[in-house]
């Protein structure tokens, strides 16, 4: 594996550092959108009177949207008409890169940088003993405008990202991480001596109790996983994890077992997983280059650059692959130096719940290449139902994590600190009827129970 896949996260980190001022806004006729796109809002995440956040991935829970950053975490709340949106709050407490998952009344953050936990915020509790380390941040958010940390959790390498696992009366937690350097974080976090997830354990509704409990090794080649994704009612998990992707029985979710290991040569680098809701297909990313490696636009469906692969996991210890869709365009730059900078390799993304379970419907984000959403009922021959690229003034569009939600689509974006936009799909995805989520969206916890009218889980 090259090292650009490797360590890609710390050209990352040090570009986000910092807060930023927000770029002009281009109207809604200067984007590059498809007919049936509109974007609905533009919101920065606000940090101060002056100063906003770039965003990266998003959790749900009926009307409240949270908004990780690498300078904190924000809360939203869903309106039914415009503004659409409004900030609720900032829990003020930098990490790398601010993955977010919400349970209840705690929001949890994933820190995977030493550097990017040292602060001066009261709101962090400044005063812990989570200061310069890196882990799992939980955040009490019984009151949005004061929301503050209760626990911190360390954890070898970090956490990248990280999943929530509901089980009984018991919550469990699958972290991702792997070394981000040559020389990586410490003994614990090296090439050799890495190469596994990290499980967290604790009641359910009591996470101050949290702490790890194993720390399960990965099939090599791999050195760690960036992404798992869960079933609960099917025991299942897909865990993306760089050189390949496994499928894994969690019936034991301290004790979760390999059924089968996923390799395919025309994936650089396995990002990220999602299920079909009857739990029949998975999605496996390719975040070609990595973040900050270069490529991932091809301008063609049918190439394999920065693709969405789709496998059929009914048997899931024998997947089959049954066919892969790449963006079909490349965004436009202004500059020679921009269009470097380019890239549209797939990235975050969730499966939306349709009536018909034949159809199968996701949103994804492509960095530059926007938000996209895209029908493979057929597999074999998936089809684009419509796009939306962003073009600030001076700035390339850059979308980390684009979901659909209860009619509307959210995009958390980093580089160009646009913040939160909202976007509508005209006419919805006609006979493609789709149905809401419900009390919660987690989109790396698939839980068909928290569907209303749908799918008993």
């Amino acid at each position: 594996m090259r090292t650009s896949k490797r360590f890609i996260f710390l050209a990352i980190a040090g570009l986000l550092a910092g807060a930023v001022s927000l770029p002009a806004q281009a109207t809604h006729d200067e984007d590059d959108h498809s007919d049936n796109a509109r974007m609905l809002v533009r919101k920065q995440i606000k940090i101060g009177e002056d100063t906003f956040a770039q965003g990266t991935d998003l959790a749900f829970q009926k009307d409240l949207i949270i908004a990780g950053s690498f300078q904190g975490t924000s809360f939203f709340k869903r309106l039914p008409k415009a503004p659409y949106i409004k900030q609720l709050g900032f829990h003020n407490c930098p990490s790398s890169q601010g993955d977010v998952s919400v349970w209840g009344h705690y929001v949890y953050v994933s820190v995977d940088s030493p550097s990017s936990n040292n602060f001066e915020s009261v709101t962090c509790n400044n005063t812990d003993e989570s200061l310069g380390k890196e882990g799992i941040r939980i955040i009490d958010i019984s009151d949005l405008q004061q929301p503050r940390q209760v626990k911190f959790i360390e954890t070898d390498c970090g956490s990248h990202t990280h999943v929530l696992l509901p089980h009984g009366d018991k919550m469990y937690m699958y972290i991702n991480s792997y070394p981000l350097s040559p020389t990586a974080q410490g003994p614990t976090c090296n090439e050799a001596s890495h190469r596994k997830f990290s499980i967290i354990e604790f009641p359910k509704n009591d996470p101050t109790k949290a702490k790890v409990i194993a720390t399960p090794a990965v099939p090599q080649p791999s050195i760690g996983c960036h992404d798992t994704t869960v079933f609960p009612s099917r025991n299942i998990a897909v865990a993306a994890c760089l050189e390949n992707t496994n499928v894994l029985d969690i019936s034991d979710p301290a004790d979760p077992k390999v059924l089968s290991t996923i390799v395919n040569q025309d994936i650089q680098f396995h990002h990220s997983s999602s299920f079909t809701w009857d739990g029949k297909y998975i999605i496996i990313s390719d975040e070609y280059g990595g973040a900050e490696g270069g490529g991932g636009c091809a301008a063609d469906e049918n190439s394999t650059v920065g693709a969405m692969w789709f496998y059929n996991i009914t048997d899931p210890e024998n997947p089959s692959l049954e066919g892969h869709y790449s963006l079909p365009r490349i965004p436009t730059a202004d500059t020679p130096e921009e269009a470097v900078r380019l890239r549209c390799t797939t990235h975050l993304y969730n499966i939306l719940p349709t009536k018909d379970k034949k159809r199968y419907v996701a949103v994804s984000s492509y960095y530059s290449g926007g938000m996209s959403a895209v029908d493979f009922s057929d597999p074999a021959d998936p089809k684009e139902l419509g796009y939306y690229v962003n073009t600030p003034e001076g700035e390339n569009p850059d979308s980390w994590a684009a979901y659909w939600y209860n009619n509307r689509i959210y995009s958390n974006d980093f580089e160009t600190a646009a913040g939160l936009r909202v976007f509508k799909i005209k006419g919805g995805f006609g006979k493609r009827k789709v149905l809401n989520f419900g009390p919660r969206m987690n989109p790396q916890v698939q839980i068909p129970g928290d569907l209303f009218n749908a799918y008993k889980g």
